[in-house]
């Protein structure tokens, strides 16, 4: 089955590796013109937006997070110059794009949008405000996919960076501390794969960037700004410690996914692992300890390297920090990146791309991720809350897909209000990522584990989970359990209902179509 959302004929989701008929080959790429020869790179916007012709596409990065300036100023600056109906490729679009994203899509200026919509901006989709076209949201591997295999051909591809010289070497490691983002590998693939790449640049430097995250062959123009970004728009709480250990539901289903883990015997010399913020945190300090108490040493961790990872890497309990995007601006972890010979910056195609021969979330042994819902097919959400996009789908995908254990956590049931939530649930409202590749599932008392899971860890989670306090119930039971808490804190909202209006796709990370959005009814 078929259906075409903007002009992409998309494939229906077949299965997660959907070994039998899935291929890709790289593209290739506009080259040099002229002959380069000591050329300085530095220039203005005005002068680079005028490459653009209407209907182009542009890509930008979201490492700045919710302190990001550049993106703002490139859309202004296109208002000004004219420009129509571009198409913007980013990731993630966070509340700072209020109200000036969706202006530009009101006056014309902008067209189209691929990448994750957060909230604010999720609302203007599920009101049907982008329509006809229809937002796209994919993983960090499928971005990085869709751009080595040509599906989606950037024109420009626009880069904030601290700090970056003449010739078009950046880092974002260096710079004016108040603008360092870190590593820079989700623009790796939009530098090597878009016409032409211009980085905004907080500071330019008459001699060479060295390291350097981004190379000179690469890019086209260096446009000095005053601000490209604010790192105080990185940080999040959820990498607070004492923060994660206030909050009850943190330290229980911390707790939980422990004994889980514990009862999988997954972690043991050279394991590698990923864990996520918040109650993640917790579980993090829980497998320093373990790592301790067994004279062990991690192989590698990736994902949202912490100042907790960072002491790990001294003290030896991991070899390896796989860095590929900054969740904590702080100097220990900048330090560190900078000093430390084995806490390396990778691109985000090396972390997750499919249409790569190998890239580093199949090396995982152990991902612990945060969920909206889950429902009896082991399902995930992690975007839409009953007709409102809150969430993104980030490496997720990626992760679950390629650790040989997974661990989904979440609540059983949380209340807001006069009403309840069950959060394990009959359906999920969208699917975000497939069941075949959820291993376990964990909630603040309960585990439930996946029948048709094949991680090697399966069968010690069911023979072991008595041996450390493991309470195992069947899906279904916990669902029943999930349903009972959310009565116990208010009325349980019916299913939003919706039009027939595709809004927003969710694709899975080869680029098939995994679920989609529909526009829900308007209230009378």
């Amino acid at each position: 089955m078929s259906l075409k959302i903007n002009d992409k004929v998309y494939q229906s989701f077949k299965s997660a590796f959907n070994d039998e008929s899935y291929a890709s080959y790289i593209v290739g790429r506009r080259g040099a013109s002229p002959i380069p020869h000591r050329r300085r790179k530095v220039t203005t916007l005005d002068r680079v937006i005028d490459l653009l012709q209407d209907g182009d596409v542009i890509s930008y990065p979201h490492y700045y997070r919710a302190g990001d300036k550049g993106l703002q100023m490139v859309v202004e600056k296109l208002r000004e110059k004219g420009k129509k109906d571009i198409i913007l490729y980013g990731n993630a679009f966070f509340d700072h794009t209020d109200p000036w994203l969706i202006e530009a899509f009101r006056d014309g200026t902008l067209r189209g949008l691929y990448g994750n919509v957060y909230r604010k901006f999720g609302a203007y989709v599920t009101a049907g405000e982008l329509l006809p076209w229809v937002s796209v949201g994919f993983s960090h591997g499928n971005r990085v996919r869709k751009l080595q295999t040509g599906e989606v051909k950037v024109k420009v591809a626009f880069g904030p960076v601290p700090l970056a010289d003449v010739y078009g070497n950046a880092t974002g490691l260096k710079g004016r501390p108040e603008q360092l983002c870190g590593p820079l590998g989700l623009f790796a693939a939009d530098a090597e794969f878009a016409d032409y790449v211009c980085l905004l640049a907080g500071e330019v430097s008459e001699h060479l960037v060295m390291p350097f995250s981004l190379s000179m062959e690469n890019v086209d123009f260096v446009v000095p700004v005053k601000e490209p970004g604010l790192a105080a728009g990185i940080g999040s709480g959820t990498l607070d410690m004492q923060k994660a250990k206030a909050n009850p539901f943190n330290t229980a289903v911390a707790e939980n996914v422990t004994r889980v883990i514990k009862a999988a015997g997954v972690v043991k010399e050279n394991f590698s692992f990923q864990v996520g913020s918040g109650a993640g945190l917790i579980v993090l300090e829980n497998i320093r300890q373990i790592l301790r108490e067994m004279k062990v040493a991690a192989n590698f961790s990736i994902g949202g390297i912490t100042s907790l990872h960072v002491d790990m890497l001294e003290e030896g309990l991991v070899r390896y920090l796989l860095h590929g995007q900054l969740f904590e601006p702080s100097p220990k972890v900048i330090t560190s990146l900078l000093e430390h010979p084995r806490h390396l910056e990778i691109t985000t195609g090396y972390y997750a791309s499919v249409a790569n021969k190998e890239c580093a979330v199949n090396l995982l042994d152990l991902a612990v991720l945060s969920a909206l819902e889950v429902d009896l097919e082991f399902n995930v959400n992690t975007v839409c809350a009953n007709g409102r996009i809150i969430g993104g789908i980030g490496g997720g995908q990626d992760v679950a897909a390629g650790a040989a254990l997974t661990i989904i956590f979440l609540p059983l049931a949380t209340g807001k209000g006069e009403w309840g939530f069950p959060r394990v649930v009959e359906k999920v409202y969208t699917r975000t990522t497939p069941g075949e590749v959820i291993d376990v599932v964990v909630t603040e008392n309960y585990a439930a584990v996946n029948p048709r899971s094949n991680s090697p860890y399966k069968q010690n989670i069911l023979e072991r989970a008595k041996d450390f306090g493991l309470q195992l119930l069947p899906i279904d039971e916990l669902h029943l359990r999930s349903l009972e808490k959310a009565k116990q804190l208010g009325k349980i909202p019916p299913r939003q209902p919706t039009t027939e209006e595709i809004v927003h796709a969710i694709e899975w990370r080869d680029g098939t179509l995994l679920d989609v959005i529909r526009r829900p009814l308007k209230k009378d």
